[in-house]
This record gives C-alpha cells, structure tokens and sequence, in this order.
C-alpha cells in the first residue's frame, strides 16, 4: 500500500512540475509589435511656403494649409524659421482667409479660394487681423490690402532670435485650417538666398 501510494505522489509531482515548466515557459515567450507614429500635421506641398521674392524692396504673399489628421483638437506653436538672417524681413500672418473658404464676405470674383484668395484679400481687406513680426508701419508693410484697420488689426509677436513664433494656435480635429503669410523686404535688405521653414510644435 505504502508502494502505491509513492508512486501516485511521484506522478503526481512529476505531472506538477511539467505543467509548471509549460507555465513558465509560456509566460517568457514575448511578442513584439512596430508602432510608426507620424506627425499629426499635414503643411499642403502644393501651395506650401513659397516666397518669391527677386530684388530687396519687393513683397510677397504664400497661402498655407495645414491639416491636423489626429483625433482632437490640438494646441501648437507656428514656428516660421529663417536664415540666414531677419534684419530687413518683416512678416505678417493672418488666418482670416478661412472666412473665403466659408463662402463668407465679398466672395466675387473667386471660384476657388486655394487659387483666388488674392482676389478675395482685395475684397475684403477689413476682414483681416495680422500677427507680425513689428509694429504696423505703411512703410513697412506696404502692400494696399495689408491695414492695419481700427487701428488695432495688427499684433506686434517681435521675433525670437530668427524665429517668428505665433503661439497657442488651435487646429481642429481632421479639419484643414489656411493661413496668409505676407512678407516684406527692405530695400536694404543684403542680396542672399532666405529659407523660410515652418515647424509646428504641439503644446497641448
């Protein structure tokens, strides 16, 4: 009886210890997973930052779109970086051109507001406020719908080092928000190649 009773218990402990083997060697094994994570940001390639400015003196304007392909809103900086220098270079943004592709203001004139925003700019000068990068001069900002209307449309940001910050901005969830980007040279402005580079940096 003792016999048997041995040879139970041993099969027993022997069946306990490969179930405790299969156990532990099952919890070691490890999966692994790549996850790319992208910017939330799309800034268009096809209307994107393009200044063209040929003789120190001139001005330009650049329309922007930036779409935010995350699932909520996010808050972020706008960072317009140039080099190799700002001295002479006075900048000016506004988001109001979203208003054209609302179909709000003086829409006449304009079919498609990515191709005519110029166009719906001239019509609606007053519907503008203006984040720059110095205080409002006709001088300096000299374009003829660039006003500084009321007297209070335009907010003086400075730059920061060679950078133009515009912060705080809020971009809605799967939604494409446009910016107006005016730029403006000094016709003292040393004869260089500019390279404007936007950077947005999330903060919320």
């Amino acid at each position: 009886m003792n016999k048997k009773y041995l040879v139970i218990g041993l099969m027993g402990f022997l069946m306990l210890a490969f179930v405790s083997a299969a156990l532990v060697g099952y919890l070691s094994n490890t999966i692994q997973a790549d996850i790319t994570v992208s910017s939330p940001f799309d800034i268009d390639d096809i209307i994107g930052l393009d200044i063209e400015i040929q003789y120190s003196g001139d001005d330009d304007f650049a329309l922007i779109k930036i779409t935010n392909r995350a699932e909520r809103d996010i808050t972020a900086d706008v960072r317009i970086s140039t080099s190799p220098d700002v001295i002479g270079i006075a900048q000016a943004v506004s988001e109001d051109i979203n208003y054209c592709f609302k179909n709000q203001g003086d829409m006449t004139g304009v079919i498609d507001c990515e191709t005519d925003y110029m166009i719906w700019l001239s019509n609606n000068p007053e519907w503008f406020d203006w984040y720059a990068t110095e205080v409002y001069s006709d001088a300096v900002f000299f374009d003829a719908n660039v006003i500084n209307h009321g007297g209070n449309s335009f907010h003086n940001l400075g730059y920061t080092g060679n950078d133009f910050i515009l912060p705080g901005m809020t971009f809605p969830s799967e939604q494409a928000v446009y910016g107006l980007i005016y730029v403006a040279t000094d016709p003292a402005l040393s004869p260089e190649t500019y390279d404007f580079d936007m950077t947005i940096v999330p903060t919320a």
